[in-house]
């Protein structure tokens, strides 16, 4: 079974996801432009679906799949 999101914060540039697995995955906001041109207010209007493997912020219109992100990490990292 895939982790999923259980907390998202943001703390300057950098996104925070805290996931079950007791992982923590921090990504940049310049990955992510709806994001980073955001307010703060904005960016903690969240939601992570009962699954927790979607997070939307409504006001933005912005949605991410957390298993599509730590794939993206891995392939990173793996480089």
């Amino acid at each position: 079974m895939q982790p999923h999101a259980i907390d998202v914060a943001f703390d300057g540039p950098t996104m925070y996801i805290d996931l079950s697995d007791g992982r923590a995955i921090q990504l940049p906001l310049r990955l992510f432009p709806i994001l980073d041109e955001a307010s703060s207010e904005q960016r903690e209007h969240l939601a992570i679906s009962l699954d927790g493997q979607q997070l939307f912020w409504p006001e933005l219109d912005e949605d991410m799949n957390v298993t599509a992100l730590l794939n993206a990490v891995a392939r990173k990292t793996m480089h």
